[in-house]
């Protein structure tokens, strides 16, 4: 028996060669940056802006945002609400994503309220910060891409903020700021309203000089960032109700 010869550049080491050096070609086009553009970069999520500000002292809340939607350099919406009232002692505030915020506020508002009309009884701010927390923390694989203060009175009518991250983790604080404007508050929260003192919270300020605070706050981060701006809502929670107060910020 006569075996057929092996046609030149067709052996086994030549095809193992040739399928390394197309390895190697395209290991090398994949690096360059013609293929880097080609190539669709695709990604769920946006980020629409807005700037959420919460205040907590002995006896009242204070819970403001700008209504400035932005989706890169456009502003496809200068009249958005971010902040919503989940009971009648509980406000939830919400920077970030447009449709995640949508989609957890009213998942949120629709648990509590059929939570209240079943137990006959309030839900206390304490067990909501828990469902949050849960709810955001079911989503982490795919979260919302949300950045939430939830604010309220305790039992006792003291207020409280509870500051949220996306995938749920958070913490007890008296100020706080989510969202685009977050690195040009926070730190005048920090040092001008001494937050982490516990004389603010035993002194209980007049409610007018702390909502001026708050609108000086947004009107220094609006000459900072193009983001902000168009309308100022701020939301006083008291335990005789909640108060909204709306103004205007820049607008260009």
């Amino acid at each position: 028996m006569f075996l057929k010869p092996v046609q030149k550049g067709y052996g086994p080491e030549k095809y193992w060669e040739r399928i390394l050096f197309r390895k190697k070609t395209l290991d090398k086009l994949k690096r360059t940056k013609d293929y880097q553009k080609k190539v669709s970069q695709f990604t769920p999520y946006q980020n629409n802006g807005g700037t959420v500000i919460a205040l907590a002292t002995k006896n009242y809340c204070i819970v403001a945002s700008d209504t400035r939607f932005t989706n890169g350099f456009a502003i496809p919406s200068r009249n958005v609400s971010r902040i919503i009232k989940v009971s009648s002692s509980i406000l939830l505030s919400t920077a970030g994503m447009q449709a995640d915020l949508f989609a957890l506020q009213s998942e949120i508002k629709e648990k509590v309220e059929s939570y209240q009309n079943k137990d006959e009884k309030n839900f206390s701010i304490v067990n909501c910060s828990f469902y949050l927390s849960s709810l955001l923390y079911s989503k982490r694989f795919f979260p919302f891409f949300t950045f939430n203060i939830l604010s309220g009175l305790d039992k006792n009518g003291e207020g409280v903020n509870f500051s949220f991250d996306a995938i749920g983790s958070f913490e007890k604080n008296q100020g706080s700021c989510r969202g685009k404007g977050e690195q040009l508050i926070q730190n005048l929260l920090d040092s001008q309203t001494l937050v982490f003192s516990p004389e603010l919270y035993k002194k209980s300020e007049q409610i007018v000089n702390q909502v001026a605070l708050v609108k000086n706050y947004f009107l220094r981060a609006v000459q900072r960032g193009i983001s902000l701006g168009d309308g100022l809502q701020v939301f006083i929670l008291t335990s005789k109700g909640v108060l909204i107060e709306n103004n205007l910020l820049r607008i260009d």
